[in-house]
């Protein structure tokens, strides 16, 4: 049976203010088509769709719509929709909505207080309390339950992580804990392997260059020799061979406050975050040069490396992108996680933390980039970033090597030329990744996100290797704003191409790199709707070849064909595994889909070289 909507429902579902005084002349547009899909869409009528985010970028404007229960939130529930720069819509996904959200209760009857004190209890906070969050959301577990919770977030300095606690709202109980944060390698590697370091002091307006040495972006890389002999880390020991390793370099901004400087800017600042307490490297002097041997040189190194990072991607790709708290402003701490071997992006207050053991995680760019590149995923998709099938991962390993890569240090005949943690791993230490990873998608996931991510990112990087650093930058960033929390990598490959797409004719883009982002991604697995570049700038629609109807469809997907030669057609899931196979032609036009799980599919025709894709109900 169909669902229906009345008037009121349908006001119910779009008519809402929008959440954060979020605003876009698109939202009407955005809302129509929501309208037009809600049934399709299984947009259950006692919940609504809000505007919670509106990002503008190179490749046009992506608005979020947040589901609600009444003005409680579903979490992790959202419809994108993107519009091109023409202002057409080009893209949009509902895989992260909740259809299967129940209509309940959403008055809580346990007091969010006690919901705190249960949540410290639970997650052994200790210490100074450095952020603290208690919101309430309407929540399905792991059972499939709908329940309204407390989603408590606490970061202590002497329990490093962000302890999510998940507290029933109605009756206390405590349904999970777990620590969030999104971590550079898996904590089970080299759990042992920590340092003691000495405390160093502290202190707190104007802003100033300076100078520091940093490794560049790390001093096996720098000087293109293994991890062995002088270059080792030997718990942080210094020799000549290390000193030479570094790199003199500028540093664009220093807070300068009563003849002090700090590691302060206007992307970037130091913090006391973790255990152990190092301090805050301030001192009276611009000139912040360090040896390895100093605990001064791991903050210098990060500070420097996020602090150019994000610069390259505000001010020269022109793509905003900065925390949404701390007015825009990163905090690290270069010295964390209790001294283990091990870093972590933290995403309920957008901070960065580096660990101690083996290599200090923060002398090695990989890995502050690497990280830097959770907090990127994170803001761009307002909190709503994925580590489905590794994407998480995968993107953080492309974009730390997108900039090693680009310092043309290693030749291309050499295997470091395609590592990931050059100096942090590939030794003793921990095996470290690659980015020339053979597995193909999707039957080489192994289902461990930080193996699985190396194919989304080895096919970055083969795009990077044929386009160039600063498009393939920039469909991937612009790509990653269009995804959700529980995106994989077959439909992250659909949206970074779809954002090369909206920018055909800018920065650079061409048809052939188009043909070539095409390419790559199919020789990796992934399925992508046809695209012909050549046609479409001539505004010619490939699709008057065909016509696909009704999408989203129930039962029976009609396909139209001109022509009277019989194709073989064949249906494939997000995953890029085919589901059905047929033969249509003039006189059989039909495809029977009943069967096929609700879900998007791609339908692709071999014989005119189509692919269309479409939405089971």
């Amino acid at each position: 049976m169909k669902q229906k909507f009345t008037s009121l429902a349908l006001c119910g579902i779009l008519c809402c203010s929008a959440l954060n005084a979020q605003e876009s002349s698109l939202e009407i547009p955005a809302k129509n088509w929501i309208r037009e899909n809600s049934g399709n869409l299984k947009i259950a009528d006692y919940t609504s769709l809000k505007l919670s985010f509106v990002k503008k970028g190179n490749s046009g404007e992506t608005l979020r719509f947040q589901q609600m229960i009444k003005e409680v939130p579903v979490f992790e529930s959202e419809i994108i929709v993107h519009f091109n720069k023409s202002g057409t819509i080009s893209y949009t996904s509902s895989e992260n909505l909740k259809n299967n959200v129940k209509d309940i209760n959403v008055t809580a009857s346990f007091p969010a207080s006690e919901a705190l004190k249960k949540a410290h209890i639970a997650s052994k906070s200790s210490g100074e309390i450095i952020y603290e969050e208690n919101k309430l959301f309407v929540y399905i577990t792991d059972a499939g339950d709908t329940k309204l919770v407390y989603r408590v977030l606490i970061n202590s300095h002497d329990n490093p992580g962000s302890w999510e606690t998940v507290v029933d709202a109605q009756n206390g109980e405590i349904i999970s804990v777990k620590d969030i944060s999104v971590y550079h390698h898996s904590r089970d590697e080299n759990p042992g392997i920590k340092k003691n370091k000495k405390d160093q002091g502290l202190k707190k307006t104007t802003l100033e260059t300076g100078s520091a040495y940093i490794f560049q972006p790390d001093p096996l890389s720098k000087m293109q020799v293994a991890y062995g002999g002088q270059y080792v880390d030997g718990s942080d020991a210094t020799n000549a061979s290390l000193d030479a390793a570094r790199t003199l370099v500028t540093i664009p901004e220093l807070e300068l406050s009563a003849g002090v400087y700090k590691l302060k800017g206007t992307y970037v600042e130091i913090k006391e975050l973790e255990s152990p307490s190092t301090g805050l490297f301030t001192q009276a002097s611009n000139q912040f040069l360090f040896n390895r041997n100093e605990q001064g040189f791991e903050a210098v190194n990060a500070y420097w490396h996020l602090d150019n990072n994000l610069r390259y991607i505000n001010l020269t790709l022109g793509i905003q992108c900065v925390p949404s708290q701390y007015n825009g402003v990163l905090r690290f701490d270069p010295h964390g996680l209790s001294g283990s071997d091990n870093s972590h992006y933290i995403p309920s207050n957008d901070t960065l933390a580096f660990g101690e053991g083996g290599v200090d995680d923060a002398e090695d760019a990989d890995v502050i980039i690497h990280e830097l590149g959770h907090g990127i995923h994170d803001w761009l998709t307002n909190g709503s970033s994925s580590q489905t099938q590794g994407l998480g991962e995968g993107s953080g390993d492309y974009w730390a090597q997108s900039y090693s890569r680009s310092l043309n240090q290693w030749p291309s005949s050499a295997p470091a030329y395609n590592w990931m943690f050059s100096w942090d791993g590939h030794n003793p230490f921990w095996a470290g990744r690659t980015t020339n990873y053979a597995a193909t998608y999707p039957s080489g996931l192994v289902g461990v996100i930080h193996t699985d991510g190396q194919i989304w990112a080895s096919a970055l990087m083969r795009i990077y290797a044929q386009i160039g650093k600063e498009k393939t930058d920039r469909a991937f960033l612009e790509g990653l704003a269009l995804t959700g929390s529980n995106t994989n990598q077959q439909t992250a490959a659909i949206a970074v191409r779809q954002a090369a797409i909206d920018m055909l004719g800018q920065f650079g883009f061409t048809c052939n790199d188009i043909n070539t982002i095409t390419q790559e991604f199919t020789d990796t697995g992934y399925v992508l709707p046809e695209y012909s570049c050549a046609l479409s700038t001539k505004e010619t629609v490939k699709e008057n070849l065909i016509s696909v109807y009704p999408n989203p469809v129930s039962d029976i997907l009609i396909v139209l064909l001109k022509g009277n030669k019989e194709e073989k057609a064949e249906i494939y899931n997000m995953e890029g595994r085919k589901v059905l196979e047929t033969t249509i032609g003039k006189s059989n036009n039909r495809i029977d889909v009943s069967n096929l799980p609700s879900g998007n599919y791609i339908l692709s025709v071999k014989g005119v070289e189509l692919s269309a894709k479409f939405i089971k109900k």
